[in-house]
């Protein structure tokens, strides 16, 4: 039997630039690679909600810090994540080959199963029609939003922008 890491000998995660989160969510279509379905960039809900609550729709449920279903129920279930195909807990790398867009739905259930065991246990059903070929997560939703009043955007926000306004 190994071993057991205590809390400060665990394999630390590289935080990982918006350009490549960006990379990545781009190279995908932001599309969830284990269920197919497309995900939605957080940060543009957060701004559209704000944007109707000042011209009287307040109490929108489309964004939330802490994504639930009460308060954000798209979120919940579609805001883009990065999966890690081979788990980091078991020896899997940061690289761009590794990560691989995911739903807020799938990648907790994924957890830290291999890939490859998980979709065989967990057969994904095929869904009818064609993939979409101009969807972009709502980021342009956001780039205008945000261009808009850059003086409220928070620090990790002018990181999105910038990262997002790159080809």
């Amino acid at each position: 039997m190994e071993p057991t890491l205590g809390k400060s000998e665990k394999r630390r995660r590289k935080q990982l630039s918006r350009e490549r989160q960006v990379k990545i969510f781009r190279r995908d279509d932001w599309l969830c690679h284990l269920c197919r379905r497309p995900v939605i960039f957080a940060p543009a809900l957060k701004y559209l909600q704000r944007e109707l609550a000042e011209v009287g729709h307040s109490g929108l449920a489309y964004w939330r810090y802490a994504y639930s279903r009460e308060f954000a129920p798209l979120l919940d279930e579609l805001a883009a994540v990065l999966d890690h195909v081979n788990p980091h807990a078991g020896g899997g790398t940061g690289s761009e080959e590794n990560l691989k867009t995911a739903c807020n739905k799938c990648n907790p259930r994924k957890n830290d199963a291999n890939y490859t065991d998980w979709v065989r246990q967990n057969p994904s059903r095929k869904i009818r029609g064609k993939e979409p070929h101009t969807w972009d997560g709502l980021t342009t939703l956001f780039i205008y939003l945000a261009q808009c009043d850059r003086a409220s955007l928070t620090q990790t926000e002018r990181q999105w922008l910038k990262a997002l306004e790159k080809p």
